[in-house]
Formats: C-alpha cells, sequence, structure tokens
C-alpha cells in the first residue's frame, strides 16, 4: 500500500513541477522584451565591441600569441590559475621554510622585483587547446611573469605563430620541468 502512495505521490509532484516550469515559460514569453532576444546568425549580428588593447593592432596579434611563464619569477600566488574562465592553467606548490635553501643552483628564491618565494612551483602547466587567448591571467600576476607572447613582449619572447602538433598532448605547455623540481615534499631537508 505505501508503494502506490508514493508512487502516486511521485506523478503529483511531476505534474506541479512542469505547470510550475510552464508557467514562467509563458510569462518571460507574454512579457518579453524587445532586444533581450536570440538574433538570428547570418541576417543579424552583435555589434562588434573596440578592441582597444592599449597598443597598435599591427604590433601585436592576441588571438595568435600564446602564454609563456617565466618561472624564475614565479612565486606560486595561483592568481592566474583561479581568474582562468576555462581552467587551463594547472599549478602546484610545495611549500618551503624560511631560510630554506633551493637546491637548484638555478633557481636564486628571490623574484627579479626582489620578492623571496615561500611557495616553489612544482607544477605550472598551460593546455592552450583549452586556452581562450582572453588575457585575464597576465594582469593580477605581481611579479608579471605570465605574458602573450610576442608585441611589446618580443625582447622577452619573440612570436611564434606555428604551434600546432600531431599530439593533442604536446599542446600542454610545462613549464615548471620535472629536472627542475628537486625541492618536491620527499627530496626537502629536515
Amino acid at each position: 500500500m505505501n508503494g502506490v502512495k508514493q508512487y502516486f505521490t511521485n506523478i503529483w509532484q511531476a505534474i506541479t513541477t512542469l505547470s510550475a516550469g510552464m508557467r514562467v515559460t509563458m510569462r518571460h514569453l507574454l512579457h518579453a522584451r524587445k532586444g533581450i532576444v536570440t538574433l538570428q546568425y547570418p541576417e543579424e549580428r552583435w555589434p562588434r565591441p573596440e578592441r582597444n588593447i592599449g597598443f597598435p593592432e599591427q604590433d601585436y596579434n592576441v588571438i595568435r600569441s600564446r602564454l609563456h611563464v617565466d618561472m624564475d619569477d614565479c612565486i606560486g600566488c595561483l592568481k592566474c590559475e583561479r581568474v582562468c574562465p576555462v581552467d587551463c592553467i594547472k599549478i602546484e606548490t610545495v611549500k618551503v621554510d624560511k631560510g630554506v635553501d633551493i637546491p637548484d643552483a638555478g633557481h636564486t628564491g628571490i623574484t627579479s622585483h626582489g620578492t623571496q618565494k615561500r611557495l616553489l612551483v612544482t607544477r605550472f602547466d598551460i593546455d592552450m587547446t583549452e586556452c581562450c587567448y582572453c588575457n585575464l591571467c597576465v594582469y593580477p600576476c605581481p611579479e608579471e611573469c605570465i605574458y602573450m607572447v610576442g608585441g611589446p613582449n618580443a625582447d622577452k619572447y619573440p612570436l611564434d605563430y606555428e604551434f600546432s602538433e600531431y599530439d593533442r598532448a604536446d599542446m600542454i605547455y610545462r613549464f615548471a620541468k620535472p629536472e627542475t623540481k628537486p625541492w618536491a615534499k620527499e627530496n626537502l631537508p629536515e
């Protein structure tokens, strides 16, 4: 008897939620304002916004650029990873105690801006197959270590138009190389 009651209860809930959804849809349909409907693409198009990127477009092509990271300046703050709208940036860090030297001679523990590193980046991957080239990850970086190549950054890294690969896995740029990770948790001095 309890199973039959539950069966009819489920039917009643389905009917009431369906009717509530249809009421909302009809209310929006009948009270639609001009300009909130979808445009018919080939005939109607949204107006294109002005493309002001701060310098002449002929000097810099944001859409064809790619991201580059200067790992010597990265402090592992994760701001670029958090702001990325498509989650194409993956970062892992290891906390190092104050006074512990970084075993790798290529890393001084101090950025070019004079900031002391407290977190060492053991993984910094950018999947360029997912990147939408929005350049949003560049602005919050306090050390200015992530940037689009070419244009005003041509002195740091030249513009590279050819970055297609046969294998999709090769489009994941790994900036923290495995050989530069001697500070992994199991390798840190105690």
